[in-house]
């Protein structure tokens, strides 16, 4: 299965609360959000909270939608990864829309299972080249397949504060055994018990299963 993520964080408590709200108000503040797993080599994560969303998460956002990047635009601006070009450049040569990400979102997420599993993982493959080529330069593409770093083939796109996200956007949610009993968890819960899965924090979430 392919899906978008979300590691929640301290911070990103909105999220869960909106999830447990009757309100139809959309959330107070913009988010990342990306294709596949979390990134887990480095650091694996412990004690996080993970949503896994389908791509109805995506389509009802449209008019949310702030941006798209198959690549980690953060590691970009930041300095750890380099490009041919000027950075500024290359951050545009990076942007999408929702059209341009939403197509090549479905057209990656149609692969064969093999592809899927790179995808998740954030690898490469050579089954990826023909969609990326549609909406990317060569200078992007190539910089891309030139990269072992998964931040390198992050997919990621923001929504701008209002999104919605509903129950029915929710595939799964991994949360640590030890937080069972916290009274946001519990609510979440009797909400979306069918869709909740817990995990160990002391042997991480890489070793669910999807």
């Amino acid at each position: 299965m392919t899906f978008f993520s979300k590691v929640l964080t301290l911070n990103k408590l909105h999220i869960i609360e909106k999830l447990t709200s009757t309100s139809d108000i959309g959330s107070p503040q913009a988010d990342f959000f990306h294709i596949g797993a979390p990134i887990e080599d480095p650091p694996l994560l412990r004690g996080s909270i993970v949503l896994d969303m389908n791509l109805l998460f995506l389509t009802d956002n449209r008019t949310s939608f702030h941006s798209g990047s198959p690549v980690d635009t953060g590691s970009i601006k930041f300095g750890f990864f380099k490009a041919d070009v000027d950075t500024e450049l290359f951050l545009k040569m990076l942007n999408c829309g929702f059209e341009q990400f939403h197509t090549l979102t479905t057209d990656l997420f149609n692969l064969p299972a093999p592809s899927i599993e790179k995808l998740n993982a954030h690898k490469a493959c050579p089954s990826f080249k023909p969609m990326l080529e549609k909406h990317f330069s060569s200078t992007v593409t190539n910089f891309m397949y030139s990269q072992e770093n998964p931040h390198a083939w992050l997919f990621e796109f923001c929504l701008d504060k209002g999104y919605k996200l509903k129950p029915e956007h929710i595939n799964k949610i991994h949360i640590p055994n030890t937080y069972m009993h916290s009274p946001t968890v519990r609510k979440l819960r009797s909400k979306l018990e069918s869709k909740i899965a817990t995990y160990n924090p002391k042997y991480g979430i890489e070793g669910r299963n999807y």
